[in-house]
C-alpha cells in the first residue's frame, strides 16, 4: 500500500503538472506524453499480453512502431488533415500486413488480427486525450473527475456494501453495488464540475446524460481490460508504475471515455 501511495503521488504531480502547462508553446508536452504512453501500451498489449508465454517473432514488435507512428501522426494532423491521414495510414497498414500474411509462413490470422487490435486499442484513447487537451483544459479535467470519482467510489463502496457480483468471471472483486455507486458519484461529480465551470454550452439534461455515459463507458473499459488479462492469467499489464501496474492498468477507464467525449465535441 505504501508503494502504491507513493507512486500515485508522483503520478499526480508529474502528469498533473504536464496537463496543466501542456498548451500553447508547451502543447507538445502533453501530446508527447500521450504518444509515449500509447507506445508503452502497445508493448504491454502486444508482447506482455498477446505473447505471454508464447514464442515471439520480430513481427510481433511491429505494432509497437505503428502505434507510435499512428498516434504521433494523428496528433500532428489534428487541425490539418486528420481524416485523410487516418484513411491513408490504415490503407497502407492493411496492405502491408496482408503482404506479411502472404509472405511469412509463421504469420497467421491470429497475428494479423492481434496486430490491428493492438494498434487501435493502444492508440485511439491517447489520441482522444491529446485532442481534448488541445481543445480545452477543462475537458480533460471534466473527464478525469468522472473517471477518478467513478473508480474511487466503485472501489470503496463496493468493498463496504458489495453483495452481488458484477462480473465474477472477469473481475471477482467488482460488485453491482460498487458499479452503481461509482456511476452515481462519478456522474454527479462530473455534472457539478461541468456546470459550475461552464465546460459546455449544452443544456443541463445533456450534460447529465454525457456524465452518466462517460461513467458507464469508463467502467466498461475497466472490465474490457480485466477480461484481456483474465484470459491469459496475468494480474497487471506491466510493472512500469510500482503498485499500480502498467499504462493500460492505469488508463483503462479513461481511454474509451476519452474517445466518446472527443466524438461528442467533434459532432456537436
Amino acid at each position: 500500500m505504501k508503494k502504491r501511495i507513493i507512486t500515485a503521488f508522483f503520478l499526480i504531480v508529474i502528469l498533473g503538472g504536464i496537463i496543466l502547462v501542456g498548451e500553447g508553446d508547451y502543447a507538445f508536452l502533453f501530446s508527447g506524453v500521450c504518444v509515449l504512453l500509447a507506445t508503452v501500451a502497445a508493448y504491454e498489449f502486444s508482447i506482455r499480453l498477446n505473447r505471454y508465454n508464447k514464442e515471439k517473432h520480430w513481427f510481433h514488435y511491429i505494432p509497437i512502431l505503428f502505434t507510435f507512428l499512428f498516434t504521433l501522426g494523428s496528433i500532428i494532423f489534428f487541425e490539418i488533415a486528420l481524416y485523410q491521414f487516418i484513411f491513408i495510414f490504415l490503407f497502407f497498414l492493411t496492405i502491408g500486413y496482408l503482404m506479411l500474411y502472404i509472405l511469412l509462413k509463421d504469420f497467421n490470422k491470429e497475428d494479423l488480427a492481434m496486430a490491428f487490435l493492438t494498434i487501435l486499442y493502444s492508440s485511439i484513447g491517447f489520441i482522444a486525450l491529446a485532442f481534448l487537451r488541445q481543445i480545452d483544459l477543462l475537458l480533460i479535467l471534466f473527464l478525469l473527475t468522472i473517471t477518478i470519482m467513478t473508480d474511487t467510489f466503485a472501489y470503496f463502496l463496493g468493498i463496504k456494501y458489495g453483495a452481488h457480483k458484477l462480473a465474477p468471471k472477469i473481475s471477482p472483486k467488482k460488485s453491482i453495488e460498487g458499479a452503481l455507486s461509482g456511476l452515481i458519484f462519478g456522474a454527479l461529480s462530473g455534472f457539478l464540475f461541468a456546470y459550475f465551470f461552464e465546460v459546455f454550452d449544452y443544456s443541463v439534461v445533456v450534460i447529465i446524460i454525457i456524465s452518466i455515459a462517460i461513467s458507464i463507458i469508463a467502467q466498461s473499459g475497466d472490465l474490457i481490460a480485466s477480461k484481456f488479462k483474465r484470459e491469459v492469467g496475468i494480474k497487471d499489464y506491466s510493472n512500469i508504475f510500482p503498485g499500480h501496474g502498467g499504462v493500460l492498468d492505469r488508463f483503462d477507464s479513461a481511454l474509451f471515455a476519452a474517445v466518446f467525449l472527443m466524438m461528442i465535441i467533434m459532432v456537436f
